[in-house]
């Protein structure tokens, strides 16, 4: 295996380098649209759980009536 020279061992730490910041930066977008996808979803969940509790305090309540007027 052919030893690389001073020159080329630099040059490949350099480009080594280069592409981790690259990548840590492509991963830090990647975490902000997930982050921001999560939010999304947390809004929607929320919603659903206010609209499922309102259906049921609804059909309690329809309950409640019409056992009270029988």
């Amino acid at each position: 295996m052919p030893r690389l020279s001073q020159t080329q061992e630099l040059k490949t730490t350099q480009q080594l380098q280069t592409e981790l910041i690259a990548h840590e930066r492509e991963c830090a977008e990647r975490a902000k649209s997930v982050q921001e996808k999560l939010q999304g979803l947390d809004k929607r969940l929320w919603r659903l759980e206010a609209m499922i509790m309102a259906s049921t305090i609804a059909m309690i309540t329809l309950c409640i009536n019409v056992f009270i007027k029988f």
